[in-house]
């Protein structure tokens, strides 16, 4: 082995482009080969953070849990565990466009994941929180909660993949202060009385919306955006009136990619069957039927029941913002009327079922949830308002009985 100078590290004062005063570390690592190699870390603020450093490595070195740190970026890295991952097609489209819209382009991402600090960290999403919007028409305007949260969760996801495959020796991530999950919870579930849904579809139907089948769909049946996209005429039954659900749409759109369309299995992963009710069914036998008069190739059994104008599927976000458009000029005619997401035309569903008195199991498989659980946490505030009645029962059923006079 080579003889060693310095053995026992050494720290060193040096001054950046800017004028600033920073520290390095020297320290020696035994090789494969027997021989020893000298190591820098550089960047340290102060000489007392410098030395710190320097003794948390010596005692690796001499514990035999030294990691030699890579220099590799975070963006470098991400890109590796992107292509590592097993996940949906719409999961890993999200992870990649969030990290590409707000990662990539930012100190953090260009900072070597050895080098990521808490601190660093931390001001990155305090910055988020204050101007982190990029989307058009809102850039510069402060990032929700929920979204810094989910970005922090994909930085500790990549960098404890890079602690996992020994390039780190601690995750950062872990120490940081992102938005807590109570800061990060989702706004109030909001939904539509009975009225109010009869009032947009009134509304929708008279004003020629030739979405109104859709919105009425999701109205009586819960279900998600993906599974409405997917269902074909075959899986309608009209003699029982029955609509099968068996598959969702995925639509994967990356940046500077072709659109992939794909039908995959519902979330839960089985297939569901939903009763629908007269008028339901009578519209969609009114839609068939008009179909098969002007362009019989889209009443075909294989066909797409909600496809945009041109006959073919829909793009999932622009379903979104015709749907968007819709409320919006529903509630400018009725200003009373409240402005729904999409989503929540199924929780309306469901809290229309529940407070009706219809047995949260029955709502649990009409939605497809994995398990009856989900709906009771999911619609907890609905199923309060059914107990009570049964406080009033057995109120009944305690109290003393009326006496008969004879």
């Amino acid at each position: 082995m080579s003889r060693r100078s310095n053995q026992d590290g050494t720290v060193s004062s040096y001054v950046t482009t800017t004028g600033e005063t920073k520290y390095r570390i020297a320290y020696w690592v035994d090789r494969a080969d027997g021989d020893a190699s000298r190591r820098f870390r550089r960047g340290f603020s102060t000489e007392r953070e410098a030395l710190n450093a320097l003794t948390e490595v010596q005692v690796d070195i001499r514990r035999g849990d030294h990691v030699e740190e890579t220099r590799e970026s975070l963006n470098g890295y991400a890109e590796k565990y992107f292509d590592s991952l097993r996940v949906r097609p719409t999961t890993l489209a999200g992870y990649r466009k969030h990290f590409r819209v707000h990662v990539f382009p930012s100190t953090v991402g260009r900072t070597p994941i050895a080098a990521i600090s808490k601190d660093q960290l931390n001001r990155f999403y305090r910055q988020l929180e204050a101007n982190g919007r990029k989307d058009r028409g809102h850039v510069g305007e402060p990032l929700g909660a929920a979204t810094v949260r989910h970005i922090h969760v994909l930085i500790s996801q990549v960098l404890q993949h890079a602690l996992e495959d020994g390039l780190i020796r601690f995750n950062p991530a872990k120490r940081a202060s992102p938005p807590t999950k109570l800061e990060a919870a989702p706004p109030e579930m909001a939904t539509w009385s009975a009225e109010d849904a009869r009032l947009f579809l009134d509304w929708s139907e008279s004003s020629g919306d030739y979405l109104w089948l859709a919105w009425l769909t999701l109205l009586g049946t819960g279900m998600r955006r993906g599974e409405i996209l997917a269902i074909r005429w075959k899986d309608l039954d009209l003699e029982n009136n029955v609509i099968t659900i068996a598959r969702a749409m995925s639509y994967v759109k990356e940046a500077g990619k072709k659109p992939i369309i794909d039908f995959k299995a519902t979330k839960s992963g089985r297939v569901r069957n939903v009763d629908i009710d007269v008028r339901l069914a009578g519209a969609f036998r009114a839609k068939r039927d008009m179909l098969r008069a002007v362009s019989p190739e889209l009443a075909r059994g294989e066909h797409l029941i909600f496809c945009n104008r041109y006959g073919q599927p829909h793009n999932p976000t622009q379903f979104s913002r015709q749907w968007r458009e819709r409320v919006l000029k529903a509630v400018a005619a009725h200003p009373d009327l409240d402005e729904l997401h999409l989503h929540e035309l199924r929780h309306t569903h469901a809290t229309l079922l529940l407070r009706a008195g219809v047995h949260p199991k029955i709502v649990s498989e009409r939605l497809g949830h994995a398990d009856i659980q989900t709906t009771l946490n999911t619609y907890s505030h609905a199923v309060r308002t059914l107990q009570r009645g049964a406080a009033d029962l057995v109120g009944q059923l305690l109290g003393p009985q009326a006496v008969e006079l004879v």
